[in-house]
C-alpha cells in the first residue's frame, strides 16, 4: 500500500504531467462541467502500482484527488472552484454483474454494467453538520459517514472551549446555513436482460449518486457504475442484525452511447458477418434462420428479418423526429404459432424484451410511479418494459387481451417512441425507440371469412392504434390437404430431433441450443441457418455503423408505388388506398433491407422487396381492394355504399314530399338498387342506434337529422 500522506503528491504529479489542458477547460466550463474524467488506462501506464492502489483503496484515493485537483485550481486563481476527479475505464478484471457481487468486494472500487430502473428526486444531504449547545452557545463541527442516521454530538467538548455538558444536560441545534450541504440521490440499476439466465429473477443494487452526479440519470439508462460498495445493517424490529444489505456509492458513471455497445464482436466474428452479408442468398438464409421450428411463413419470416435490422431514425432541422424502427401486428387465428414467433424475436434480438397483454398493464409497459422506502415514501420512478427495451425490440403477446385503457399508452410510444409520465407530481420523458411486434387473436375465437366486417375489427384493437402498425399480418388456419401433410411432418420430425429436458437438467446430455450457438452456420434440411448469437451480433454491427440513404431510384420507385395505389381508390369518395404513413413504412422497410447487406445505400432492389412485402400483406388482409377507410371505420366499402344510398333515399323522399317518409317507400326504392329487405331493415335500425335517422317509437316513418 502506498503511504496516506504520498497520495496528494502522486495524484499532483499525475494531474500536472497528463491533465493539465483538461484543468484549464475545467476552469473555463466550471459551473456547466465540475468534474475531470481521469481514465484508469493512463493512470496505469503512468505508474502500475499507483493504479493498484487506486482500486485497493478508492476512498483515500479519492480524497487524495479531489485535494490535489483543488490545490491546482487554486493555484489557477481559482480557489472557489469546487471540482472532483472521476475515474472511468477501470479494467476487465474489476467489472462485475450485480448478482456478481459479494463480501470480497466491499471497499473496493469496481464497474457495473446495468440499467437505471428506479430514480429518487435530488435532495440535500448533510456532510459536515454544525451543532451549537444551548447552554453556552459553544459551535461543534460532526461529520456525517451515514446517509440514513445523523450523528448528534454526546457531550459539548470542554477541550475546545466548550461547557463539558452531556448530552442529557444540555441540547443541541442543528444549524443548516453553516452546515456542509450537498446533493444526493439514490438509484436503483439492474443487471442487463441479456446477461440474466432464463427465469431467473433480475438482480438490483441501491446507489448513492451524489455532487454534480445527482441528477443525470433517468429510468431506462444503460451505464457503467464505477463505485465503492459498502454495508448497511438490516433493521429488525428496531434492532441492528449481523445480515447485511450492499449498496454502492457511485464514484463515475459511463453512459453507453453506443448503440449496442454491450455486445462484443470480435474481428473474426465481424469478418464471417461481411463474409455471410456479400452472400447471394443472405436474405432467403436469414429469414430461414428465424424459427426454423415453424414450418413456412417466408414472408412472414422475411418481414420480420427486417424488423431486426431497422430503418435509420432522423431527426430534422424543425425538431421533429422519424422513427426508424419496424412495427408488426400477427392477427391470426389460435394455434398459428404466433407466440413462438415472438418469444423466438425477443431472444435473438439484442435488448429484446417479452411480455404477454393478460400480465401487462400501462405501468408495466412504459413506466410505473413507486413509492420509495429509501427515500422517505416519496414518489419515485420505476422504467417499464418499452423504457428498458430502448433501441432493441418488445415483444407483446396477447395484445388483444390488454386493458383498453391501458392499451391506449402505447400509442406515444409507438410512434413518438417516448413516454410522457406525468404521475404523483412527476414530469418526465422516458424514450422507447423500440420496434413492438405484437400478436392478437379474433374475438370470435376463430376469424370470420365470410362478414361485411374487415379482419382488423374482428379483433378489440382500436383504429388509430392498427394504424400505426407497418406490417399487419393474418395468419388464418384453414384446412388444406396438402399443406397440412407437410406440417404435420414439419412437426413430427422437429419434435423428435429434441432432447429431453430432464436429461438436460441432469446433465447426462447436451443442451442443444448452446451446441448451435457453437457451430457459427449449419446445414439442415437443404439450407443454411445462422446461430442466434451470430444474428444478435448480425444486428449490432449492422444497426452500429451500417445508415444507408435511398438512392434516387429507390425514391421514385417508392414515390410511383404510392401515387398508382392512391389512384386506384376507384368511385368511392370516402375510399383511401393508401396513406402517407405507409410510404414511410416502406423507407424504412427499405433502409432495413440495405442494412442486411451492409450496404449504406438502399437500391431499387430495396424498395422493390419493401414494396413487394406490403403488397403481400395487404393482399392477405383484404384482398385486391386495400381500403384504409374499412379499417378505420370497421365497415366495408359495400357496407358503406349501402348506408349511403339509404340515407340518399330518406333525404330525397323528405325533399319531395315535405313531410316524414314511410318505411315501406325506402324498401321499395332500395329493392330497385338490389338492396334486399332485411338487409335495409339492419342498416335503417343501426342509423336510428347510431343518431343518423329518427323513427319515433310506435311509428312507421322516419325522419333525416
Amino acid at each position: 500500500m502506498i503511504q496516506e500522506f504520498d497520495l496528494p503528491a502522486r495524484w499532483r504529479s499525475l494531474l500536472t504531467e497528463q491533465f493539465s489542458e483538461a484543468i484549464h477547460n475545467l476552469q473555463i466550463s466550471w459551473p456547466d462541467l465540475q468534474s475531470l474524467e481521469v481514465s484508469y488506462r493512463i493512470i496505469e501506464n503512468f505508474d502500475p502500482d499507483f493504479a493498484v492502489d487506486i482500486v485497493e483503496h478508492p476512498d483515500l484515493n479519492t480524497q487524495a484527488a479531489n485535494q490535489a485537483l483543488r490545490m491546482l485550481l487554486t493555484e489557477m486563481g481559482s480557489s472557489t472552484i469546487v471540482a472532483f476527479v472521476r475515474i472511468v475505464d477501470l479494467p476487465p478484471d474489476r467489472n462485475r454483474a450485480v448478482r456478481q457481487l459479494r463480501a470480497d468486494d466491499i471497499g473496493h472500487m469496481i464497474a457495473v454494467d446495468s440499467i437505471a430502473t428506479k430514480i429518487s428526486g435530488v435532495r440535500p444531504r448533510i456532510y459536515d453538520a454544525s451543532f451549537e449547545c444551548v447552554v453556552c452557545g459553544h459551535h461543534q463541527i460532526i461529520n456525517q459517514p451515514n446517509e440514513q442516521i445523523l450523528i448528534e454530538p454526546v457531550e459539548c467538548p470542554a477541550l475546545d472551549g466548550g461547557c463539558g455538558a452531556k448530552k442529557r444536560d444540555t441540547r443541541f441545534i442543528l444549524l443548516t446555513k453553516e452546515s456542509v450541504l450537498i446533493n444526493s440521490q439514490f438509484i436503483e440499476l439492474q443487471e442487463l436482460p441479456e446477461a440474466i439466465r432464463g427465469g431467473a429473477q433480475p438482480e438490483r443494487i441501491l446507489c448513492i449518486a451524489e455532487h454534480d452526479l445527482a441528477g443525470n440519470l433517468n429510468p431506462g439508462d444503460r451505464v457503467t457504475a464505477n463505485g465503492v460498495l459498502f454495508v448497511r445493517s438490516q433493521r429488525k424490529a428496531g434492532k441492528d442484525t449481523p445480515i447485511f444489505d450492499i449498496f454502492m456509492r457511485i464514484h463515475s458513471v459511463e453512459r453507453q452511447n453506443i448503440p449496442l455497445e454491450e455486445i462484443q464482436i470480435s474481428d473474426e466474428e465481424e469478418r464471417a458477418i461481411k463474409e455471410l452479408a456479400a452472400r447471394d442468398d443472405i436474405y432467403t438464409v436469414l429469414a430461414g434462420s428465424i424459427a426454423p421450428s415453424i414450418f413456412g411463413m417466408t414472408a412472414q419470416k422475411e418481414s420480420l428479418m427486417l424488423q431486426l435490422f431497422g430503418g435509420v431514425a432522423r431527426r430534422n432541422a424543425d425538431g421533429t423526429r422519424n422513427r426508424g424502427d419496424i412495427h408488426i401486428l400477427l392477427m391470426g387465428d389460435p394455434g398459428v404459432a404466433k407466440s413462438q414467433l415472438l418469444s423466438y424475436m425477443a431472444d435473438i434480438s439484442p435488448r429484446g424484451r417479452f411480455t404477454s397483454g393478460l400480465s401487462a398493464s400501462a405501468a408495466g409497459l412504459t413506466a410505473a410511479a413507486v413509492q420509495d422506502s429509501t427515500a422517505d415514501g416519496r414518489w419515485t420512478l420505476e422504467a417499464g418494459a418499452l423504457a428498458l427495451a430502448d433501441l432493441g425490440l418488445a415483444a407483446i403477446d396477447e395484445f388483444d387481451k390488454m386493458n383498453p385503457s391501458d392499451r391506449s399508452s402505447m400509442h406515444e410510444a409507438m410512434e413518438q417512441q417516448r413516454i410522457s409520465v406525468s404521475k404523483a407530481g412527476i414530469n418526465a420523458t422516458l424514450r422507447t425507440r423500440c420496434a413492438i411486434l405484437a400478436a392478437a387473436n379474433p374475438k370470435e375465437g376463430r376469424f370470420q371469412p365470410i362478414s361485411d366486417r374487415p379482419f382488423t375489427h374482428q379483433t378489440t384493437l382500436s383504429p388509430p392504434l392498427l394504424s400505426r402498425f407497418d406490417i399487419i399480418w393474418l395468419l388464418t388456419d384453414n384446412a388444406n390437404k396438402d399443406k397440412d401433410s407437410l406440417i404435420a411432418n414439419h412437426i413430427v420430425r422437429t419434435r423428435m430431433k429434441g432432447i429431453s429436458e430432464l436429461l438436460i437438467e441432469e446433465g447426462s446430455a447436451p443442451d442443444p441450443r448452446t451446441t448451435l450457438d457453437q457451430a457459427k452456420v449449419t446445414h439442415e434440411d437443404g439450407m443454411d441457418t445462422i446461430s442466434r448469437k451470430l444474428i444478435q451480433k448480425y444486428v449490432a454491427l449492422a444497426k452500429r455503423t451500417i445508415h444507408p440513404e435511398l438512392s434516387v431510384d429507390a425514391r421514385e420507385a417508392l414515390v410511383k408505388f404510392y401515387v398508382e395505389t392512391r389512384r386506384k381508390d376507384g368511385e368511392q369518395s370516402d375510399s383511401v388506398a393508401i396513406t402517407a404513413r405507409a410510404l414511410e413504412a416502406l423507407a424504412r422497410l427499405s433502409e432495413a433491407s440495405a442494412r442486411v447487406r451492409l450496404s449504406q445505400e438502399a437500391t431499387i432492389v430495396d424498395a422493390e422487396r419493401a414494396i413487394r412485402l406490403t403488397e403481400h400483406w395487404r393482399y392477405e388482409l383484404m384482398g385486391d381492394n386495400y381500403d384504409e377507410t374499412t379499417i378505420t371505420s370497421g365497415k366495408k366499402g359495400t357496407v358503406r355504399n349501402r348506408e349511403r344510398a339509404i340515407l340518399d333515399i330518406v333525404n330525397r323522399l323528405h325533399l319531395e314530399t315535405k313531410e316524414n317518409v314511410l318505411v315501406t317507400d325506402v324498401f321499395n326504392q332500395a329493392e330497385r338498387m338490389d338492396i334486399k329487405r332485411e338487409i335495409v331493415e339492419d342498416i335503417i335500425e343501426q342509423m336510428v342506434r347510431d343518431g343518423r335517422l329518427l323513427r319515433p317509437r310506435g311509428y312507421d316513418h322516419l325522419q333525416p337529422v
